[in-house]
């Protein structure tokens, strides 16, 4: 796993590297400018014009840097300076007086060098802004006139590229405390901040790219980050391995408790999705009227119907009937097309108890959880719970808007108040644990918003799980191979066409592309 800081961890380890280790901060902010400039060549290598907008903080003394190795490599700048000269910080003056024996001029914000700004940047090429106005410090709305910079610079449409964050973001959270500008890149240093990775603030930060600005490897790890970014190289090791003596036992055996009346198709994503990922067996418990849907859609996933047709839900009885099915389980999913019923309710107060394996509560079963918090209690087992906003927005007692203003926190309150592990789906879904720790992934497929695609994702954990893979792995395992599968079934279609079936016959593919 990537760490993840906030303001106060990523300014610890600048004082760590400073105090302890002697390495002056001036030479972090050299070393991060000149990387940063480096970097920006790399990404418009044709682009021969840059507007830099500095402010009075280090951010700007960064930016500062950043000006001076774009004009070294041949570059025309014009640099819109926020404050007087002699009210930088400390450090922000020295590359301020560095750029001025260089022969370069700064535009200090008045009326004037705006109208400047504005015929630099309508002239042909027209230029690329780095936003060096206002770095990770910012923990409250911007000042009138720092909102009204920030208009201006918004209204000459120019492509932008921000210097640790997009100015007007909080390093700490993604919520939005104001309207920053909309970035096509964000070159950050040493660590992704919060806001790199949590909706909304990171739909404003484009591609992130982290710089190595050389904090050592042992200061990163005393600050002790509780927050990680999912990459890659983080999930590869928990594919459970396929010796060549095991059988299908080996692998464990998945049940998915779900469906009702027309809805079939919601456990047979799920079933097929467990054994998809290496679960040796798959069972579905389903009422009897269920049964049809269900075997159209898979062959290779057994099931264990209630009742005949005429049964459309899970009830009581079926709780009392299905309990001697739970021996060989080794976990268990339900919700993919339970129904929220007075029936389904009952089954889940006899079921619950009875459970001996990590269980996953998804769809109806979270609803029903929502509506009778003392099912929480029934349950004894390790549990992770998988909502979408709305079915968060139950889970919590408050509005869709609310969670998704302030998703990790949402996820935090959320793992906390039913000390469960909890996946808070959308774009750029996030893993929270009740002991405060949270996991980003920079996944963000619209192919995704449509029906059976988070049934299959269910299926995915529980298969995970069935095969021993720990709660946490798998959960994050399930959830990095299910946006990567949606990437790949994509290729070459409009994600409008994505089905959850074109989802499941994607999955070989990505998990191949991890174990690669």
């Amino acid at each position: 796993m990537r760490p993840v800081f906030n303001a106060a961890q990523m300014r610890r380890a600048d004082e760590i590297m400073q105090i302890e280790y002697g390495y002056l901060g001036v030479l972090l902010m050299e070393t991060a400018g000149r990387r940063a400039a480096q970097l920006v060549r790399r990404l418009y290598p044709k682009q021969e014009r840059f507007v830099v907008a500095a402010g009075g903080g280090n951010n700007g003394g960064d930016g500062l840097v950043i000006a001076r190795y774009l004009r070294r490599y041949g570059k025309e700048i014009f640099i819109l300076l926020t404050q007087d000269p002699a009210k930088l910080s400390a450090l922000s003056r020295i590359q301020y007086d560095i750029l001025t024996r260089f022969g370069l001029s700064c535009h200090v914000l008045s009326p004037d060098s705006l109208r400047k700004l504005q015929a630099f940047c309508e002239a042909e090429p027209r230029p690329v802004l780095i936003d060096a106005l206002i770095g990770v410090g910012l923990q409250q709305a911007l000042r009138p006139n720092q909102m009204a910079l920030l208009e201006f610079l918004r209204s000459l449409h120019l492509p932008v590229v921000a210097v640790d964050l997009p100015s007007g973001l909080s390093a700490d959270t993604g919520a939005l405390l104001n309207e920053p500008l909309r970035c096509e890149h964000t070159i950050t240093f040493q660590v992704p901040k919060i806001c790199h990775l949590v909706t909304p603030a990171a739909l404003y930060c484009g591609q992130v790219h982290v710089v190595d600005i050389g904090i050592y490897p042992e200061v990163l790890d005393r600050i002790g980050a509780r927050t990680f970014w999912v990459v890659r190289r983080s999930v590869r090791g928990f594919l459970p391995p396929r010796p060549a003596e095991a059988h299908k036992g080996t692998f464990g055996h998945a049940l998915i408790v779900g469906g009702s009346r027309g809805k079939g198709g919601a456990p047979a994503l799920a079933t097929v999705a467990a054994l998809r990922m290496g679960a040796g067996l798959a069972t579905a418990m389903i009422p009897g009227s269920a049964l049809p849907a269900f075997h159209r859609r898979t062959l290779s996933g057994m099931s264990l119907p209630y009742g005949d047709e005429q049964v459309a839900y899970l009830n009581e009885a079926a709780a009392l009937w299905g309990l001697r099915h739970l021996e060989g389980k080794t976990a268990v999913a339900i919700g993919p097309g339970l129904g929220q019923t007075p029936e389904t309710a009952a089954f889940l107060r006899e079921w619950l108890p009875a459970l001996q394996v990590p269980c996953i509560l998804d769809a109806d079963a979270l609803n029903l959880l929502a509506q009778d918090e003392t099912l929480r209690a029934r349950i004894r087992v390790p549990l992770l719970l998988t909502p979408h906003p709305k079915e968060a927005a139950r889970l919590l007692g408050t509005s869709v808007e609310a969670v998704q203003a302030r998703r990790l926190e949402s996820a935090l309150r959320l793992a906390q108040k039913w000390q469960a592990l909890v996946l808070l789906k959308g774009a750029y879904p996030l893993v929270a644990t009740p002991r405060g720790e949270a996991y980003f992934f920079r996944l963000a497929e619209p192919a995704l918003a449509t029906a059976g695609t988070g049934d299959v994702l269910t299926g995915m954990v529980v298969g995970l799980l069935a095969q021993g893979v720990e709660p946490l792995p798998a959960l994050l395992l399930g959830v990095y191979v299910h946006g990567l599968a949606a990437k790949l079934a994509t290729r070459g279609r409009h994600p409008a066409s994505l089905t959850a079936a074109l989802l499941l016959k994607a999955l070989g593919r990505a998990l191949h592309q991890i174990s690669a």
